[in-house]
């Protein structure tokens, strides 16, 4: 089984780079992505008292060996009951004596090796400082980060002046052998934020990320190539000219709701680190709360695009048509979320800018996360609004009101979320079939204003809170109160159905309704240098605020770690648009045209299965990135009672993201695909165990592997000619 097998077919990279150069930089972006994912969460440190406290004073002991204190007087009584290691004294070189753990040494890829140079006992005094790291975090006090980094710097000094002391002939090489274990301390220490010690789960990772590098490969064009040419669109039904400009109108908001959204969370993320008293953001979230017109507008497409459907290519091909342009805005939060803390920790922004920052990503990938959902069960949505048009949306609204009222947690967050998504989208098909038009202005207004007043009044009463945009907790959605954002929505919808047809015509004829187009052609790039900007305002902040930047005046923008941190932004900004966007085909005029399906023949029973379970594991890696971040914990949160993790996330992505470009390529009939498809389920089994868990991918994987085993050629051909011929044609 070939790369032609598992992403269709062809020869010859992209660009004319060799196969061997991209496979090289899947390779990379996968560990890097698999390094940072990893990082655990930062300790959360306190003033150390009792124990841990004589923890810590014997590692400012062992940190200073020449004062000539004795570290072993200051270790808890119950070190080695609780760490399992048993110290002891040894002399070092320099004429020092140390407390160590004897049975120690200086770590390597290739075990405990002191090296000629005699780094051993530094090395054994190093590890029992960590040891005493460990006993802390078990006695439920971390330590401060500042003493692991100190611990490293200490070893790092005695290898180095091992060198100076006995260089055994070999100076220079015994220094460059020194600093090369220093740059492996500082990276692992690094990678574990500079917390407790701790072992590090080596295989699942590696198993996840030879996965991860095979969804990446499999789906890039310069590897695996294509096995036919892409599909041809098929020729849609002319519209008129108020038809298309509705959808140029709806299209327009849809884009510039989402737009709202981050903007919205980067004021606010800038609030919350800039100063405690940001209760001047409350009108804000008022005016850019446009959940409720993503989904109205969402409603709308997913409506033309199934009626196309249904007459087209079948659930398949709506599923890869609606979804497929989502890749891009995804790739690029995702990108975002791995590049973003690494910035801030360039710029040595405190932790609340970090956390703060983070928002700017949270939300954006649970509304398409759950956009995702909406999408998938439009089909069963369409049929209640055909049979029952005001029925559905009214039971939608008191789920809705009843949830808000009643629901709490976790559970009535996401279920809440989701009702709430479904009822504007229901909403949408209603705008898809005139009726706003069919209701008198006066009506819509007199709505508009009763809505609003209802939420004036249950702010001021305290019964929901001021601020309409949700503040990212472990199970965060993007609704803080449901019947704060469902008053707000309905507030938007009466405005959004206003404008007869000579209005909806001035609105999708302006520039900035026409210049949609660039944004969806180019999500990735826009986001990023967008997020590019936000970085440098974040730095210049924590510049200003330590000081640093009026020290330095403008050479602060030309110093190495200001240009790395803005570069690990800008670089993936430019990579996407060379890469993926720049050789994107320009869309239509009409910005819902490349949201319809591009029949190209019958869709098969595996076109829908294949789009149905992309649809499931896509939704699945948006909503796990959005409850988990981009960094690894001890426990992981669970979305839908399923725990999860930055890696499984990822590969829960790739792995959608992967079933529908084959549904859309007509490759989903082959055996590889399929086969791939049993693999990746294999890493998420290992690296988040639970019951449900592995139900999900087990039985994934056995649908897999069947439908693999019946598309291999002996086996077609074993079932061919077992076939009864018919009478006629003997």
């Amino acid at each position: 089984m070939g790369w032609r097998d598992l992403g269709g077919g062809g020869s010859g990279g992209a660009g004319g780079w060799p196969r061997l150069g991209w496979l090289t930089l899947i390779v990379l972006l996968a560990m890097g992505f698999a390094v940072v994912a990893s990082r655990p969460g930062a300790p959360q440190v306190r003033p150390a008292t009792g124990d841990a406290a004589r923890a810590e004073r014997a590692i400012d002991i062992l940190l200073d060996p020449g004062s000539g204190r004795d570290p072993m007087a200051d270790l808890p009584a119950d070190f080695t009951a609780v760490t399992g290691h048993v110290p002891a004294r040894m002399g070092a070189p320099d004429g020092t004596v140390r407390a160590v753990y004897p049975e120690g040494g200086c770590s390597s890829p290739w075990g405990d090796d002191d090296t000629r140079w005699d780094y051993g006992v530094g090395c054994r005094a190093h590890d029992l400082g960590y040891d005493l790291l460990r006993y802390a975090d078990a006695k439920g006090q971390p330590l401060s980060p500042e003493l692991r980094e100190r611990l490293d710097n200490r070893l790092s000094d005695d290898m180095h002046g091992m060198c100076d002391i006995n260089p055994r002939g070999t100076p220079r090489l015994c220094h460059l052998v020194a600093s090369l274990y220093t740059i492996g301390l500082i990276v692992n220490s690094w990678h574990q934020r500079w917390g407790p010690p701790r072992r590090e789960p080596v295989g699942p990772w590696s198993i996840g990320l030879v996965v991860i590098a095979l969804l990446i490969a499999a789906r890039t064009p310069a590897l695996s190539g294509r096995a036919r040419p892409w599909p041809t669109p098929a020729p849609r039904p002319p519209r008129s000219e108020t038809e298309a400009a509705r959808a140029g109108y709806l299209g327009f908001l849809q884009v510039a709701s989402l737009a709202g959204i981050v903007l919205a969370e980067s004021v606010l993320a800038l609030a919350a680190w800039g100063s405690a008293q940001d209760t001047w953001t409350v009108p804000l979230t008022w005016l850019l709360q446009l959940v409720p017109v993503f989904f109205l507008a969402g409603g709308y497409a997913n409506a033309l695009a199934w009626r196309a459907a249904r007459t087209g290519g079948g659930f398949g091909d709506y599923l890869v048509g609606r979804i497929g342009w989502l890749s891009g805005p995804v790739l690029a939060f995702v990108t975002a979320w791995l590049v973003v803390p690494l910035s801030l920790e360039l710029f040595a922004a405190p932790r609340e800018a970090t956390a703060a920052f983070g928002r700017v990503v949270l939300q954006p990938l649970w509304l398409l996360g759950l956009y995702l959902l909406v999408v998938a069960a439009t089909p069963v949505t369409h049929a209640l609004h055909r049979r029952l048009p005001r029925l559905t949306p009214a039971v939608l609204l008191a789920v809705v009101v009843t949830i808000g009222l009643a629901g709490h947690g976790s559970v009535a967050a996401h279920a809440g979320g989701i009702v709430l998504a479904l009822l504007f989208a229901q909403l949408g098909f209603h705008y898809a079939d005139g009726t706003p038009w069919r209701i008198p202005r006066p009506v819509l207004v007199t709505g508009a204003l009763t809505a609003s007043t209802g939420l004036v009044v249950l702010t001021a009463a305290g019964a929901v809170p001021g601020r309409l945009i949700a503040e990212p907790t472990r199970y965060a959605s993007f609704v803080p109160t449901l019947l704060g954002v469902l008053l707000i929505g309905l507030v938007q919808v009466c405005l959004v159905a206003l404008p007869r047809e000579r209005g909806v015509l001035a609105v999708a004829a302006r520039v900035p309704a026409r210049s949609r187009a660039m944004l969806r052609d180019t999500p990735m790039t826009a986001y990023l240098v967008y997020l590019c900007a936000m970085v440098l305002l974040a730095g210049l902040i924590a510049a200003a605020r330590s000081a640093s930047l009026i020290a330095g005046g403008a050479d602060w923008l030309t110093r190495p770690r200001t240009l790395l941190a803005l570069a690990m932004v800008a670089v993936p900004a430019m990579l996407a648009f060379l890469l993926f966007e720049r050789r994107r085909p320009a869309l239509a005029d009409d910005p819902l045209a490349d949201l319809e399906p591009d029949p190209a023949g019958p869709a098969g029973p595996l076109d829908g299965l294949a789009a149905a379970l992309g649809v499931a594991y896509g939704a699945l890696g948006l909503l796990g990135f959005a409850a988990t971040g981009i960094t690894a914990s001890a426990d992981p949160p669970e979305v839908l009672g399923l725990p999860l993790d930055p890696i499984a996330n990822l590969i829960h992505l790739l792995l959608g993201w992967y079933l529908l470009h084959c549904v859309r390529i007509q490759t989903i009939t082959r055996p590889g695909p399929w086969l791939l498809t049993a693999i990746a389920c294999v890493p998420p089994m290992i690296t988040t165990m639970s019951g449900l868990g592995f139900a999900v991918h087990g039985a994934t994987m056995l649908l897999a592997l069947g439908v693999a085993a019946g598309r291999f050629p002996p086996v077609q051909a074993l079932r061919t000619r077992s076939r009864p011929v018919p009478e006629g044609t003997r």
